[in-house]
């Protein structure tokens, strides 16, 4: 049976091994192919569909499929590129339904804006659309409409579900206490609805973004904003009544489209925005230039390295983004750090691990921080570490609170007839639980150390925002902000997108403004050999979900942020997501 045994994993290893060998020759053969030729007369072509990631985390995609995923930062980098092009005549978006955020969508529509002032023409078409989509093509030229399409722009709305009553009907208690009346996370577990601070915080979010909406197609549709905001109450439009409204200025199809773009007697030469920026030239430089770091911090706050989540996506891990900050500043060529958050936050712990590391980088060269859809909680929290805070108008941010609990399974533990019983030694044993709930006095206890950690909280934001603690915690309280009215309140210090904060990192380490910088990602992006490893290392065998079903601890174990969400005893963390569309 041993030797059976040997003969399996000795196959196992050839077949990695084998594998390996045909990803690199695949590898090296992309690596031979051509570079896309961009010829003049060219209109940069952009598909505004699905999510934006703000980085490539593999760094794989251009070796393997012949171009590299789009992130927001390409997107901005080549209509930022194209603007001084010869060879680019004019920009067309073909929205397709995007799902990103509305700060990204606001960087995208200042990068439109910017080519624009080249005199180059940028168009907007549409198959269909939603209101964020409409909200980015108000930075066009011309909009226009498939004559089938549906122009669902419409009046916004955000949604929030409460899972109280499921999780009674399963016999199960959100034992979950809070610090801060507007720190609502906890809230969707333990309540049936909205309470009254809850819902002031959701519905000033609506406000803001609802007026910005109204402005942007105001003023590219030139109507009053009260008749804009009447007419969104109509839609959403079919394409005739979207036409008459004054919302597209034709109903085209696609062919229809680039004719209007180069005119009947020309040829339409398309260049993808991908391509584009695979056929992008650096330009030959004498000397070194100045270097600043990039540093991403995407996802949920957790302990140890980043990762991908399987049911959560990307997390934050405080020991990769640790030790970015430590590459940085050891490093004498880069002069300043723009650290960039998109993270509702998530353990107090691991966020005050990021502060550690960000706050000594401070203490030898510029951190700016640059706030793309969200940066709230423990996500502000990583962001209190520096010189300058940028976030966007649309920018989620604050949510300064402290939350944490368990749950108690005796409802349900009595529903399916199970029975726990606990040997312990002390009266504190068994506090955490999931087979009770809590005394009285364990809540006490658990009050005391969700305030210690708050208190912890409102101490850095006062030192970072020159405030002192009360100003803070009336501006706390878990209370989600956008970043117009953190803005107003002094939690930011300038709008803008990732531009505006590399900038600023040049003007605090006296970098004049006309002069060229690297600008470099830290942590650097992992490579073919280590991403392969990591995987035949720590990639766990395929198991069934009656395995999950009688231990639900192997499913905790797969995912970051059950763990997070399940091990932690305080929690700086908005309401997993707040979507307004």
């Amino acid at each position: 049976m041993r030797s059976r045994g040997w003969f399996f994993w000795i196959v196992v290893v050839l077949a990695a091994l084998f594998a390996i060998t045909l990803l690199t020759g695949y590898a090296v053969l992309r690596g031979l192919r051509a570079v896309p030729s961009v010829a003049y007369g060219s209109t940069l072509t952009f598909d505004v569909q699905g999510e934006l990631p703000e980085e490539d985390f593999s760094g794989l995609g251009e070796a393997f499929f012949g171009v590299e995923r789009v992130t927001l930062r390409i997107v901005i980098e080549a209509i930022a590129r194209a603007k001084g092009d010869p060879r680019i005549r004019s920009v067309v978006l073909h929205f397709r339904g995007a799902d990103f955020g509305w700060a990204k969508a606001e960087e995208i529509r200042a990068a439109i804006a910017g080519f624009k002032t080249s005199g180059k023409k940028v168009v907007a078409y549409f198959e269909g659309g939603s209101n964020l989509d409409y909200f980015v093509a108000t930075a066009a030229d011309a909009v226009y409409l498939h004559p089938q399409g549906v122009l669902d722009v419409r009046g916004l709305a955000a949604e929030v579900t409460f899972w109280k009553g499921t999780l009674d009907k399963l016999g199960i208690v959100a034992e979950f206490e809070q610090i801060g009346r507007y720190k609502n996370a906890p809230d969707t577990l333990t309540r049936d609805g909205m309470s009254a601070p809850h819902r002031e915080a959701v519905e000033a979010i609506v406000d803001d973004f609802h007026g910005l909406l109204i402005d942007s197609i105001a003023t590219a549709r030139k109507m009053e904003p009260e008749a804009v905001a009447a007419l969104l109450s109509e839609g959403p439009f079919t394409a005739a009544k979207a036409k008459e409204a004054g919302l597209v200025d034709e109903l085209l199809y696609e062919d229809e489209v680039e004719a209007k773009v180069t005119g009947e007697d020309e040829e339409f030469t398309p260049v993808t925005l991908a391509n584009y920026h695979l056929a992008r030239q650096d330009s030959f430089h004498f000397g070194s230039r100045p270097r600043v770091a990039l540093i991403y911090g995407e996802g949920a706050i957790v302990s140890g390295e980043s990762d991908d989540d399987p049911f959560f996506g990307r997390v934050m891990g405080a020991d990769t983004i640790g030790e970015a900050f430590q590459d940085a500043r050891e490093d004498d060529a880069v002069k300043a750090v723009v650290f960039r958050i998109n993270s509702p936050g998530g353990s107090d712990i691991a966020s005050d691990v990021i502060w550690r590391e960000a706050a000594l980088t401070l203490e030898e060269k510029p951190v700016i921080v640059s706030m793309s859809d969200v940066a709230a909680s423990g996500g502000y929290w990583i962001a209190t570490a520096s010189e300058a805070i940028v976030a966007e108008r649309t920018t989620l941010t604050g949510s300064i609170g402290i939350y944490g609990g368990k749950f108690s399974l005796e409802g349900l533990y009595r529903k399916i007839g199970a029975r726990v019983e606990t040997v312990e030694r002390g009266e504190s044993g068994d506090f955490w639980t999931s087979s009770r709930r809590f005394t009285e006095a364990e809540r006490a206890r658990l009050r005391e150390i969700l305030a210690a950690g708050y208190a912890r909280f409102l101490e850095k934001v006062a030192e970072s925002r020159d405030k002192d603690v009360d100003e803070v915690d009336a501006l706390g309280e878990g209370r989600v902000w956008t970043g117009a009215r953190a803005l107003e309140n002094g939690l930011v210090d300038e709008l803008g997108g990732l531009e505006r904060a590399v900038a600023l990192a040049k003007e605090k380490a006296d970098i004049p403004a006309e002069r060229a910088i690297d600008l470099e990602v830290y942590p650097t992006k992992k490579g073919l050999w280590e991403l392969l490893a990591r995987r035949l290392t720590t990639s766990a065998p395929a198991e069934s979900a009656a395995t999950y079903l009688l231990n639900p601890k192997r499913l905790i174990a797969r995912s970051p942020v059950l763990r997070l969400l399940v091990n932690e005893p305080r929690l700086a963390l908005m309401p997993w997501r707040l979507s307004v569309r």
